[in-house]
């Protein structure tokens, strides 16, 4: 197949593309001032074309989803970024303290939720295969045999992408684990929300 668009425009006109509606239902065009707060939360401007996929109570942007680009060189953004602040401290935290290793020594003992994840992670890659054709065949080239964790299937290194995945689609058995010790030790969302959030 040639490297050429779909039938339809990448969605610079606001609505989200059908492909990502389907895994990720909350899936919202950033309202007036979300792309100014996910600018602070990130400390830099988005790149590319950006959805709302999550959410805090505040009515903040919790995950951005970032649709694949056609721009070929350097490193291919994540689909999914967990933007909020106390979340991605909180899960930094976990990262440092060596929880990949321990979520990993865990789907190692429990057969059931290993072929869960397994089944996340084939899901979300042919997901993310299929909204990087809506660019080209050289986009969907850069994210094949991607993971959740931007990785290869089944790798369980970046926290912050499987929290970010839970978050956006309510599926994730790590980011599940990661959001059972989010409300446990830190509360789902802050009390109220930070300077960076605040529009």
């Amino acid at each position: 197949m040639a490297d050429r668009p779909y039938d339809r425009d990448i969605p610079v006109s606001g609505a989200a593309p059908t492909e990502a509606l389907a895994e990720f239902p909350r899936l919202e065009t950033p309202g007036e001032n979300d792309l100014g707060i996910v600018e602070r939360q990130l400390g830099r401007p988005p790149s590319g074309d950006v959805f709302v996929a999550a959410r805090c109570r505040h009515g903040r942007p919790t995950v951005i989803l970032t649709m694949p680009s056609a721009v070929s060189g350097g490193p291919t953004p994540p689909l999914l970024w967990l933007t909020c602040p106390h979340a991605g401290r909180f899960v930094g935290g976990l990262e440092s303290g060596g929880a990949a290793r321990r979520f990993a020594g865990m789907l190692e003992g429990r057969a059931a939720e290993r072929e869960e994840f397994l089944a996340e992670e084939e899901r979300f890659g042919a997901m993310q295969v299929r909204l990087a054709r809506l660019v080209s065949g050289e986009a969907a080239r850069r994210v094949e045999g991607r993971g959740v964790a931007g990785g290869r299937p089944g790798d369980v290194k970046c926290l912050h992408a499987h929290l970010a995945y839970r978050l956006a689609s309510g599926r994730g058995v790590v980011g599940g684990w990661c959001l059972e010790e989010l409300v446990r030790n830190a509360g789902r969302t802050c009390e109220h929300p930070p300077e960076t959030c605040v529009d």
